[in-house]
Protein backbone atom coordinates (compact mmCIF):
# COMPACT_ATOMS: atom_id res chain seq x y z
CA UNK A 1 0.00 0.00 0.00
CA UNK A 2 2.80 2.41 0.86
CA UNK A 3 4.65 1.71 -2.38
CA UNK A 4 1.51 2.66 -4.37
CA UNK A 5 1.38 6.05 -2.68
CA UNK A 6 5.09 6.57 -3.38
CA UNK A 7 4.60 5.54 -7.04
CA UNK A 8 1.68 7.97 -7.47
CA UNK A 9 3.67 10.76 -5.81
CA UNK A 10 6.69 10.09 -8.04
CA UNK A 11 4.49 9.99 -11.17
CA UNK A 12 2.90 13.34 -10.21
CA UNK A 13 6.35 14.86 -9.67
CA UNK A 14 7.62 13.62 -13.04
CA UNK A 15 4.44 14.86 -14.76
CA UNK A 16 4.89 18.28 -13.15
CA UNK A 17 8.48 18.50 -14.39
CA UNK A 18 7.55 17.42 -17.91
CA UNK A 19 4.68 19.92 -18.16
CA UNK A 20 6.88 22.73 -16.79
CA UNK A 21 9.51 22.02 -19.41
CA UNK A 22 6.79 21.92 -22.09
CA UNK A 23 5.50 25.35 -21.02
CA UNK A 24 9.03 26.75 -20.93
CA UNK A 25 9.79 25.51 -24.45
CA UNK A 26 6.56 27.08 -25.77
CA UNK A 27 7.46 30.36 -24.04
CA UNK A 28 10.95 30.39 -25.60
CA UNK A 29 9.51 29.51 -29.04
CA UNK A 30 6.96 32.36 -28.78
CA UNK A 31 9.62 34.89 -27.71
CA UNK A 32 11.94 33.77 -30.53
CA UNK A 33 9.10 34.05 -33.07
CA UNK A 34 8.34 37.55 -31.82
CA UNK A 35 12.00 38.52 -32.15
CA UNK A 36 12.28 36.98 -35.64
CA UNK A 37 9.17 38.83 -36.82
CA UNK A 38 10.89 42.13 -36.03
CA UNK A 39 14.45 41.17 -36.98
CA UNK A 40 16.53 43.94 -38.48
CA UNK A 41 14.81 46.72 -36.56
CA UNK A 42 16.53 48.50 -33.70
CA UNK A 43 14.16 47.26 -30.98
CA UNK A 44 14.70 46.17 -27.38
CA UNK A 45 13.06 43.01 -26.08
CA UNK A 46 12.26 43.09 -22.36
CA UNK A 47 10.14 40.88 -20.17
CA UNK A 48 8.72 41.15 -16.70
CA UNK A 49 6.70 39.04 -14.36
CA UNK A 50 4.31 39.39 -11.48
CA UNK A 51 3.48 36.63 -9.05
CA UNK A 52 0.35 36.37 -6.99
CA UNK A 53 -1.14 33.84 -4.64
CA UNK A 54 -3.41 32.25 -7.25
CA UNK A 55 -2.53 33.98 -10.51
CA UNK A 56 0.46 35.58 -12.14
CA UNK A 57 1.49 37.32 -15.32
CA UNK A 58 4.43 37.50 -17.69
CA UNK A 59 4.73 40.32 -20.21
CA UNK A 60 7.13 40.42 -23.19
CA UNK A 61 7.57 43.79 -24.90
CA UNK A 62 9.41 44.94 -28.02
CA UNK A 63 10.31 48.61 -27.61
CA UNK A 64 11.64 51.20 -30.01
CA UNK A 65 14.19 53.15 -27.92
CA UNK A 66 14.17 56.14 -30.30
CA UNK A 67 10.43 56.79 -30.29
CA UNK A 68 9.72 55.26 -26.82
CA UNK A 69 6.85 53.21 -28.28
CA UNK A 70 5.92 49.59 -27.61
CA UNK A 71 5.90 48.03 -31.08
CA UNK A 72 4.72 44.54 -30.07
CA UNK A 73 3.54 42.95 -26.84
CA UNK A 74 2.55 39.53 -25.57
CA UNK A 75 1.25 38.50 -22.18
CA UNK A 76 0.81 35.25 -20.30
CA UNK A 77 -1.90 35.50 -17.63
CA UNK A 78 -3.07 32.63 -15.55
CA UNK A 79 -2.26 30.04 -12.98
CA UNK A 80 -2.01 26.76 -14.85
CA UNK A 81 0.71 25.04 -16.79
CA UNK A 82 -1.38 25.38 -19.96
CA UNK A 83 -1.17 29.18 -19.98
CA UNK A 84 0.79 30.57 -22.91
CA UNK A 85 1.90 33.88 -24.38
CA UNK A 86 -0.85 35.60 -26.33
CA UNK A 87 -0.75 38.89 -28.24
CA UNK A 88 -1.58 41.88 -26.03
CA UNK A 89 -2.50 44.72 -28.40
CA UNK A 90 -3.69 46.85 -25.47
CA UNK A 91 -0.04 47.23 -24.38
CA UNK A 92 1.10 48.66 -27.72
CA UNK A 93 1.64 52.40 -27.80
CA UNK A 94 3.57 55.07 -25.88
CA UNK A 95 5.89 53.73 -23.22
CA UNK A 96 4.95 56.45 -20.73
CA UNK A 97 1.34 55.21 -20.43
CA UNK A 98 2.07 51.48 -20.53
CA UNK A 99 0.95 50.73 -16.96
CA UNK A 100 -2.35 52.54 -17.47
CA UNK A 101 -3.21 50.37 -20.49
CA UNK A 102 -2.74 47.09 -18.63
CA UNK A 103 -5.99 45.20 -18.17
CA UNK A 104 -5.22 43.63 -14.78
CA UNK A 105 -3.23 44.29 -11.64
CA UNK A 106 -0.79 41.48 -12.42
CA UNK A 107 -0.30 42.64 -16.00
CA UNK A 108 0.48 46.17 -14.75
CA UNK A 109 3.06 44.85 -12.26
CA UNK A 110 4.63 42.66 -14.95
CA UNK A 111 4.82 45.62 -17.37
CA UNK A 112 6.47 47.76 -14.69
CA UNK A 113 8.90 44.93 -14.00
CA UNK A 114 9.73 44.74 -17.72
CA UNK A 115 10.47 48.46 -17.83
CA UNK A 116 12.95 48.03 -14.99
CA UNK A 117 14.98 45.82 -17.34
CA UNK A 118 15.67 48.82 -19.57
CA UNK A 119 18.83 50.85 -19.05
CA UNK A 120 18.19 53.95 -16.91
CA UNK A 121 18.40 56.30 -19.91
CA UNK A 122 15.57 54.51 -21.74
CA UNK A 123 13.10 54.24 -18.84
CA UNK A 124 10.20 56.68 -18.88
CA UNK A 125 10.24 59.26 -16.11
CA UNK A 126 7.95 58.37 -13.22
CA UNK A 127 4.71 60.29 -13.30
CA UNK A 128 3.88 62.97 -10.75
CA UNK A 129 1.16 60.87 -9.08
CA UNK A 130 3.63 58.12 -8.26
CA UNK A 131 6.10 60.66 -6.84
CA UNK A 132 3.41 62.28 -4.67
CA UNK A 133 2.25 58.88 -3.40
CA UNK A 134 5.79 58.33 -2.18
CA UNK A 135 6.14 54.91 -3.76
CA UNK A 136 9.29 53.50 -2.18
CA UNK A 137 11.92 51.93 -4.37
CA UNK A 138 14.22 49.28 -3.06
CA UNK A 139 17.78 49.81 -4.17
CA UNK A 140 19.98 46.75 -4.01
CA UNK A 141 23.69 47.34 -3.49
CA UNK A 142 25.97 46.38 -6.33
CA UNK A 143 27.75 43.12 -5.61
CA UNK A 144 31.44 43.41 -4.99
CA UNK A 145 33.79 40.74 -6.17
CA UNK A 146 37.30 40.14 -5.02
CA UNK A 147 38.45 38.20 -8.06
Amino acid sequence: MMWQFAAILLAALVMSIVLSLWQHRRYIADVNAMARAHAGKDLRLVSGRSKGRLQGAVVVLLLDPKTMIVEDASAMLGSTIFTRLRPAPELRGPLATLAERATSKHMRKAAESALEMLPAGLRPAPDAAAKEAGTPRIRLPKPTTSI
